[in-house]
């Protein structure tokens, strides 16, 4: 082990770096042609997409390049159970969205998720609905998680090849305008898997390097251990922890996971109804979730696991504040990766926030072409001439995302903060699918009340209590709190006001057969009230906590296994591989049952 640095930017390295960005441009001018030709080729792909393309191309989206500075500075004030922010932060919602929701957005066959509130809540509160929707995925989701991926992109260009701010987001997002102009949404997914393929190669390499570096992995626990002590190689969060304890990971499931589905244009990954809406039929779509699950926890875990390295190597780093945390990673690459190697590296991170940037770009310019342009300012114009005015909007919300990426500091921050605001409002989304009763009213006090009562109590009440001395409300409390005011909020207003126009109920029931609780609309059109789809949804919970459970043992055995803990990962291992067994044949079970649902005419015995 040594603290020599190894990792200077050499012309192998950018000889790596050039190839990849050639490949880009050639992938984008070979998909050209077929992007051209009308708009659902351009945003949709055709409606031809394969599931496993989809979520290779979602979870590269996902993993944004702020995500290698961000997780390994926070792995660098946690420890090997870092693992479970992104296990509470995807892991759950992820399979709920597949499980019991994919399916059911494909066969609506919509052009943007926003249409749908307009297919739910007919009238004026259906536009309100399906503007705010569309403004705020492109205007605030797309800007704030492109303008985080530039941010951290510099913060690893900056210490590796000197590049400051502007000169990053110029080289990359020149790239990015480019390939997404030219090429479209197909474009953006052939891109993205082989982004993902970069990632995890490059990352694997790091992980390599890093154990080679320590004598293997015995040597990176010594020395771990030496620095920090045992604490931080624990496999599960203490009670009270700074920066992740398990109140904050029960926190994140709950957060992320009560609501996931039932919208899939959130604040914090606005994108998702694109991958589901392009897929060529409903199994697809659900596929696209699997895969999606399966790639970005690959990539999470190799990458977070060189962040316990940095502990080793330089014990002042858990004490720093985010911003200089952040930076190990841009420390660890200096100091391990060879020429050509650091290239790959570097070329990963690249491709990170180009993936990002791609699917941001291309979903803000068809939401605000579709859902704004078209649907209230010019509704009649030719398909060329929103061809041209969607291209267009690329540029407008890269201007946005460069001046986010200028004035951001901390990547985590602004992580935590759109997590909360989308978080709030996610129980109503459950409701609009599950409940016949809800109605226009509630959702508009969700989707504006929910927001601006986490920015009440994370801009308002919290500094508020801290000038006085009160309670702590940290930042996970707020999310929780939010949630459960957003609700009460909205079922008190549903609750007050008439329901929805049983027409407008039993056109979208007949379209799109939802589970849940909708007896009278049901009843009126002549179909037997049976318990089949109550208890539909509660298997669908079930099979998605057993995904869960098969995740975590596995990501767990894979992170103890890199620190020489083979005990314990044997006995993590072994009931991983059961679960997965077991999960996957009540998934198929599960899959098999809606779709012989969806194919039973309404009014059949069982619907």
């Amino acid at each position: 082990m040594s603290d020599q640095v190894l990792g200077t930017v050499t012309p192998l390295d950018w000889g790596v770096i050039i190839c990849y960005l050639a490949v880009v441009i050639g992938i984008a001018l070979g998909s050209r042609k077929f992007a051209v030709r009308n708009l659902e080729s351009y945003f949709l792909g055709g409606r031809k997409m394969p599931g496993w393309a989809n979520g290779f191309s979602y979870a590269a989206a996902a993993l944004n390049s702020d995500v290698a500075p961000a997780y390994i500075g926070w792995t660098v004030g946690t420890g090997l159970f870092i693992c479970w922010f992104y296990i509470g932060r995807f892991g759950l919602a992820f399979l709920i969205g597949g499980v019991l929701f994919a399916l059911f957005w494909r066969r609506l066959n919509l052009f943007t998720s926003p249409e749908f509130y307009e297919l739910r809540f007919p009238g004026r509160a259906g536009s309100i609905l399906r503007g705010w929707i569309a403004c705020r995925s492109a205007f605030i989701a797309v800007v704030a998680w492109s303008g985080t991926g530039l941010l951290g992109l510099a913060k690893v260009t900056g210490p590796v090849i000197g590049w400051d701010k502007i000169q990053t987001i110029a080289i990359v997002v020149t790239f990015v305008l480019i390939y997404v102009y030219l090429a479209g949404y197909v474009g953006v997914v052939a891109t993205d898997v082989m982004h993902s393929t970069v990632m995890i190669l490059a990352s694997i390499v790091l992980c390599i390097f890093v154990l080679v570096g320590f004598g293997g992995p015995a040597g990176l626990y010594d020395g771990v251990v030496s620095t920090v002590g045992a604490e931080f190689l624990r496999s599960t969060p203490p009670i009270s922890h700074p920066e992740l304890s398990l109140m904050t990971v029960i926190i994140l499931f709950i957060g992320t996971g009560i609501g996931y589905g039932g919208d899939v244009a959130p604040m914090g990954g606005a994108m998702e109804g694109q991958r589901i809406l392009s897929s060529r039929n409903g199994r697809e779509a659900v596929k696209m979730y699997i895969w999606t699950t399966i790639i970005l926890f690959i990539l999470l875990l190799v990458l977070t696991l060189p962040g316990l390295a940095a502990v080793a190597l330089w014990p002042d780093l858990p004490t720093a504040d985010r911003a200089v945390r952040e930076e190990a990673f841009g420390r660890l690459l200096q100091t391990y990766m060879a020429p050509g190697f650091l290239g790959l590296a570097l070329a990963g991170l690249i491709a990170a926030v180009m993936s990002t940037l791609s699917a941001n770009f291309n979903f803000g310019s068809q939401i605000v072409t579709n859902d704004l342009y078209r649907r209230f300012i010019r509704p009649d114009a030719s398909e060329r001439h929103y061809m041209i005015f969607g291209r267009m909007m690329l540029f407008l919300i890269c201007g946005l995302a460069v001046l986010v990426a200028l004035k951001g500091e901390s990547i985590i921050t602004i992580a935590i903060f759109m997590i909360g605001l989308t978080a709030a409002e996610f129980t109503a989304n459950w409701a609009q699918w599950w409940w016949w009763r809800f109605n226009s009213q509630g959702r508009l006090a969700a989707s504006f009340g929910g927001p601006a009562i986490f920015v009440f109590l994370r801009l308002g009440l919290t500094p508020w209590l801290a000038s006085r001395g009160g309670p702590v409300l940290t930042e996970w409390h707020a999310i929780l709190i939010a949630i459960g005011l957003t609700a009460i909020l909205w079922l008190t207003v549903t609750l007050l006001t008439p329901p929805q126009d049983r027409q407008v109920l039993k056109d979208f029931y007949l379209r799109a057969r939802p589970l849940g609780f909708w007896g009278p609309v049901r009843r009126d059109l002549g179909i037997e009230d049976t318990k089949l789809d109550k208890s539909l949804i509660l298997s669908g919970f079930g099979i998605s906590i057993l995904g869960v459970v098969w995740i975590s043992l596995g990501t767990l055995f894979l992170s103890n296994l890199f620190v020489g803990l083979y005990g314990k990962a044997v006995a993590l291992g072994i009931p991983a591989m059961i679960v997965a067994l077991i999960f996957l044949k009540l998934f198929q079970w599960f899959m098999s049952t809606l779709i012989s649902r969806f194919d039973t005419p309404i009014g059949a015995a069982g619907d």
